[in-house]
């Protein structure tokens, strides 16, 4: 009797019931309108009025801290893309899952930056403050708000699903879509935090 390889045991594994899937798109929904509001609520917060110099030192060097962040995400990202597409599922998830542990610390950072008051006006010429900032920072959180639902999804099929079940319920598909769209927007954050903080 031949016994069945990895490739086959996943062919034979039965495709994930419809059901399965709307309870995971549910999930992804509820997960992210939370993620939304937390941070609305957040962002919306009047921030102090007054500092200690201890914490003030502290937003001053966040900035940076963020950029390092981001460029470690973004790094995670693309190798764990890559390792999908060479079929090193272990280490495509790895990155994964780094790269998600990476923003989740991104959001509590740039939060903690944002609530208290540690926000910086763009100082260089007009014509890049036009044609390059602005853009640039619009397209970085539009592409940060998008991301959100597909890389939420992916998590949750790739966590809890045999690899078996994941192209049937569209990870694959879902993660090409979430890995353009998170890259674009990180590679624009560390191009966004250069001009506010290194180039003007």
């Amino acid at each position: 009797m031949r016994v069945a390889s990895g490739r086959d045991a996943a062919a034979m594994t039965p495709p994930p019931s419809r059901a399965r899937i709307t309870a995971t798109v549910l999930q992804t929904a509820a997960i992210s309108l939370g993620a939304y509001a937390l941070l609305g609520y957040v962002l919306s917060r009047q921030p102090p009025a007054d500092l200690a110099p201890a914490t003030r030192q502290v937003l001053a060097v966040l900035p940076t801290v963020i950029a390092v962040v981001n460029a470690a995400a973004l790094a995670c990202l693309l190798a764990g893309w890559r390792a999908a597409r060479a079929g090193r599922i272990p280490a495509h998830r790895r990155f994964m899952l780094a790269a998600v542990a990476l923003i989740c610390a991104f959001l509590i950072l740039y939060v903690t930056r944002v609530a208290l008051g540690g926000i910086k006006a763009f100082a260089g010429p007009p014509e890049v403050r036009r044609y390059v900032y602005l853009p640039a920072l619009t397209v970085h959180v539009t592409l940060s708000i998008l991301t959100v639902p597909p890389v939420v999804y992916n998590v949750l099929t790739g966590l809890s699903r045999p690899a078996g079940d994941l192209r049937a319920a569209g990870h694959p598909a879902v993660g090409r879509v979430a890995v353009a769209l998170w890259s674009v927007s990180l590679s624009l954050g560390i191009l966004v935090y250069l001009l506010l903080n290194v180039l003007y």
